[in-house]
């Protein structure tokens, strides 16, 4: 195995972490949201892995709020994204004595979908009950099932009786 210099430059996503890289169709890598300390992202891009170049396809439809510590997974031609965390500073130092539910509400539980052909983004109805919003999460493919495991919740570090 040897390490490449991958491009940068023209096109390449601003530095970040907390974003998704979902390699797509075994040629593509699929860059979604993150943070760079200041701001939270819901910017997508794409690295064609054979001719080692980027493009940003323009998006439609309701994109997801700008997210960082999310799940991207490839889901036939979509790639699906649920959860993560945004946190609006702003809104934290105008919620004075609410701090508490304004930092709660910054976990995310929302799932969309991108259609990787025409790229449109939409929302995935599901039944049941979701998931407690949370970020630093994984997700896999299990047969028909998606399955989230882990990560930080509005819940963590609770203590319990």
């Amino acid at each position: 195995m040897t390490w490449y210099q991958g491009p940068d430059g023209s096109g390449s996503p601003s530095a970040r972490f907390g974003h998704s890289a979902t390699l797509f169709g075994g040629s593509k890598m699929l860059i979604f949201g993150g943070w760079n300390g200041k701001d939270v992202f819901n910017d997508f891009y794409v690295l064609d892995l054979e001719a080692m170049s980027w493009s940003q396809p323009k998006c439609t439809g309701p994109a997801p709020t700008p997210r960082q510590g999310h799940v991207a997974i490839q889901v036939g031609n979509n790639l699906l994204v649920q959860g993560g965390f945004c946190f609006d500073d702003d809104k934290q130092k105008a919620a004075g004595n609410r701090q508490g539910s304004q930092l709660r509400s910054c976990y995310l539980n929302d799932i969309r979908i991108l259609d990787c052909e025409k790229f449109e983004w939409s929302r995935l109805r599901i039944s049941g009950v979701p998931p407690l919003p949370r970020y630093g999460h994984t997700a896999n493919i299990s047969g028909s099932n998606i399955v989230f495991f882990g990560g930080w919740s509005c819940r963590s570090g609770l203590r319990e009786e």
